[in-house]
């Protein structure tokens, strides 16, 4: 997986996330520094989400 995966499928990134609450353009979380952003994004690779279905077919 690489940085060019995620911004591919970056669509399936904000769609999983706000499904768990999060808007990634939402002006409190991107006031958030960019390290808790980027776990977030990661985390989706961890369970069985639309994006992590996508990367690993």
């Amino acid at each position: 997986m690489s940085i060019l995966d995620l911004v591919t499928h970056w669509r399936l990134v904000v769609a999983d996330l706000a499904e768990r609450g999060v808007d990634l353009y939402a002006e409190d979380v991107l006031a958030r520094p960019w390290p808790g952003i980027r776990t977030l994004i990661f985390s989706l690779l961890d369970s069985r989400t639309r994006l992590s279905v996508a990367l690993n077919q």
